[in-house]
């Protein structure tokens, strides 16, 4: 998620050539009382798998594409004892791009699992402990 009230729904997507940071609708905290962001995460993942990444992102109300050839450095932010896991996508020449996951997340095996994923590519993929800044 982004933002700081209300907050926005991303999927991240790290595919072959290139990351996508997808963003939907407005969360409210009844929406997360609720639910709300793993119901539409679920939909998000099934939607990629049933219909590919070009149908899925079609719905998107917003789309940020990071190609691996521009991007210069992941970073995994484990969240520690009292913040949010929290992913960064830092280009080589533009600003980065920070999202605060909010549903279950284990970073080690997502951690190994970008880094086969831009084998290849002069990106670095960094493990951090606490929340990041």
């Amino acid at each position: 998620m982004r933002g700081s009230y209300p907050l926005r729904l991303i999927d991240v997507l790290f595919c072959t050539e290139r990351a996508y940071f997808v963003e939907y609708d407005y969360l409210t905290p009844v929406d997360l009382l609720f639910g709300s962001p793993d119901q539409r995460a679920a939909a998000f993942a099934s939607q990629v798998v049933e219909e590919g990444v070009p149908a899925a992102i079609e719905t998107a109300e917003q789309v940020e594409t990071q190609s691996y050839d521009a991007l210069d450095s992941v970073d995994i932010h484990t969240g520690g004892r009292i913040g949010r896991p929290k992913i960064t996508a830092q280009p080589r020449t533009d600003s980065a791009t920070t999202v605060r996951v909010h549903g279950q997340f284990d970073p080690e095996p997502f951690t190994q699992a970008l880094r086969a994923t831009v084998d290849g590519h002069d990106v670095t993929v960094r493990q951090k402990d606490g929340f990041g800044f």
